[in-house]
């Protein structure tokens, strides 16, 4: 059947900037990278790979209030660009907030799995990683926290201005490759810089595959002058045989620090 222009119907839909991220967003797969390790019941109208996909799309574009996303979804029409939406409500924030409970006990391992497919997909260069970490502080009245507590302490430390308060400490990789941040933790306060830089890039490497990307005997890290203590040091040697494998290789091929 012939069909002329004016037999055809149209509507036009401004998205913005989601003509940038979203392609983005599917070409890490972060959806199913999502739902595959915090699945939800059958029945649910909304996996979480789709909340957290729609989270990341306003944190890019227009970052609100975890209770304002409905009106944020409604106004840029997501529903016309993720079929599964059928009402800005079902973006709200009860939802949001069983999301982040179900991802936090499993944020490294969905973080390296995301960066995995970021380094593979972009061609990012992981062989030089920038390392540092860095105060939070933390203002106002702060509850008591048990030592049962499975998330981060408020401890009190020196921060940069010298004063004695409550602070989280974060730590934070960055590639060399255009600064990308590749791994960030959020960890207990009032803890020294050097213990933390070792475990931290172990859990990375661990996470993150990256001894599928490339030889890590090649990858050199490159922190402040609290990093390479003895104890760093012997620890380095100690993951750099590790990760290579049980074969024997000379000290020379291990990971390194390098200060700065």
């Amino acid at each position: 059947m012939h069909m002329t222009l004016s037999d055809v119907e149209f509507a036009t839909r401004t998205i913005g900037p989601f003509v940038l991220t979203t392609p983005c967003l599917r070409r890490l797969r972060l959806r199913e990278i999502i739902h595959r390790w915090c699945p939800v019941a059958e029945q649910a109208d909304c996996d979480h790979g789709l909340v957290a996909e729609l989270v990341v799309q306003c944190r890019l574009t227009a970052p609100r209030a975890r209770y304002a996303m409905p009106g944020w979804a409604a106004m840029d029409d997501m529903a016309t660009l993720y079929d599964d939406v059928a009402d800005a409500k079902q973006l709200n924030d009860d939802r949001v907030g069983r999301w982040l409970d179900a991802m936090y006990p499993q944020r490294a391992i969905l973080w390296g799995d995301v960066v995995a497919r970021a380094a593979r997909e972009y061609a990012l260069d992981l062989s030089r990683l920038h390392a540092e970490t860095m105060p939070i502080t933390c203002a106002g009245l702060c509850a008591e926290q048990s030592g049962e507590e499975t998330v981060p302490r408020l401890e009190p430390g020196d921060n940069p201005q010298g004063e004695w308060v409550q602070q989280r400490t974060l730590c934070a990789l960055a590639t060399g490759d255009g600064g990308l941040p590749v791994w960030c933790d959020a960890l207990s306060g009032g803890a020294g810089d050097s213990p933390n830089s070792v475990p931290q890039c172990e859990a990375f490497g661990q996470h993150a595959q990256l001894a599928t990307l490339l030889p890590l005997g090649e990858l050199l890290v490159i922190g402040d002058r609290k990093m390479p203590t003895v104890e760093n040091q012997l620890a380095w040697l100690r993951l750099g045989r590790s990760s290579m494998g049980p074969t024997t290789m000379p000290d020379q091929h291990c990971q390194t620090i390098r200060t700065l």
